[in-house]
């Protein structure tokens, strides 16, 4: 169990209220989990971090000793071979596979390599660009009265879900592309669909958000986004030598 969770890191992406973060600290303690990572913090949160952050900390004081501030969420997701993006808010097209808390573990726990567990902001969670970061993107159902959670209490919610899967049994992993060279592909594969004309410059982000969503379902290995780099590279070289 312990080696398991010990490849999952918590990002909060500009947390804005100490007190959120040792509550996060405190609720990633009760389910084995140790790694926080913070984006942009705000100032009065840290690091150093605020002695309102130990109030809620409590017997998780050391999470938040050992916490990584970083400037980026791309910073935070180094060597990461499978994102979690966590929200709340719908819209019209999600760049990932869309999957309820209790299903997440499932996929987190069939990766060889580090994963990221990535919530937003307390006021407005993660922009449409960071969730585009995302394999998978995990929701919580609630109530329609009251849909929204704090940010401790979706911590508690997926940290549960994911400590409770690792007790039931074992899941088979296969090793993933990391987020880098995902990136490197999506970036190569936005400038060849604008190259062909499949789509234009006003329609590329909707476009885009599909091919991502496409690409995410399919779990793509290492070796497999290096072949699609190169057949887009060989096409766009075709392409050139047949006009000059």
């Amino acid at each position: 169990m312990r080696e398991a969770l010990s490849r999952v890191r918590v990002v909060l992406v500009e947390p804005q209220e100490p007190m959120n973060v040792g509550a996060v600290a405190r609720a990633m303690r009760n389910f084995g989990l140790a790694r926080l990572y913070l984006v942009n913090p705000a100032p009065r949160v840290g690091p150093p971090w605020a002695r309102e952050a130990y109030w809620l900390a409590v017997h998780a004081e050391e999470i938040l000793d050992r916490a990584v501030a970083v400037d980026s969420l791309m910073e935070a997701l180094a060597d990461v071979e499978l994102v979690v993006a966590t929200t709340g808010r719908p819209r019209k097209l999600y760049p990932a596979p869309v999957v309820p808390a209790w299903e997440v573990p499932a996929r987190v726990l069939s990766v060889e390599g580090e994963v990221a567990l990535v919530f937003g902001r307390e006021t407005f969670g993660l922009t449409n660009e960071e969730l585009a970061l995302a394999h998978v993107i995990g929701t919580i159902p609630t109530a329609p009265e009251q849909p929204s959670l704090n940010l401790a209490q979706a911590v508690v919610v997926f940290a549960y879900e994911l400590f409770k899967a690792v007790g039931e049994g074992r899941f088979p992993r296969e090793e993933l592309a990391q987020v880098a060279a995902l990136e490197a592909f999506f970036e190569d594969l936005g400038r060849y669909v604008l190259e062909i004309g499949f789509t234009d410059q006003n329609r590329f982000p909707h476009a885009m958000r599909r091919l991502r969503r496409i690409f995410h379902k399919a779990r793509l290995t290492p070796g497999e986004v290096q072949m699609l780099r190169g057949l887009l590279h060989q096409s766009r070289y075709q392409m050139r030598k047949k006009d000059g």
